[in-house]
């Protein structure tokens, strides 16, 4: 499965880069209210990006699914795609409602960061549940 493999590991480190990486050291070195417009700007790159690469990898194990284990790393794997999709198609409009600082501006970048901390672990989770089984 080098396909799977290349394309998992390709959607863990977009995942891990752009949260860790990226806008951890916006926000750490720009003022707040400039790293979140330049974080704004990026969003769509790395939703495109996140969720192509996401829709391929998920594809290809549904398609190669043989057991239980695949089938349960599939649904894990199906669930952070939605969380991931679930941002920029569902939450970020709602959040364009409020300006930054407001509660419930907050609420829901409170639940977008969840639903990303949730995509950063049921990726290589599911990942490593598939693999692990090719190799035995």
């Amino acid at each position: 499965m080098p396909l799977y493999t290349f394309l998992v590991g390709a959607w863990t480190a977009v995942l891990w880069f752009f949260t860790f990486g990226v806008a951890r050291n916006l926000f750490g070195v720009f003022p707040r209210e400039r790293a979140g417009e330049v974080t704004t700007a990026l969003f769509p790159a790395y939703f495109a990006v996140a969720i192509s690469l996401g829709l391929l990898a998920t594809a290809i194990l549904w398609l190669r699914r043989r057991d239980r284990r695949d089938t349960a790393a599939l649904v894990l794997q199906s669930l952070a795609l939605a969380a991931l999709a679930a941002t920029p198609l569902l939450i970020q409009p709602a959040m364009a409602a409020h300006a930054p600082g407001t509660p419930d501006f907050a609420r829901l970048h409170g639940i977008s960061m969840a639903l990303n901390l949730f995509s950063l672990i049921a990726v290589p989770v599911a990942s490593l549940v598939v693999l692990r089984r090719s190799k035995e």
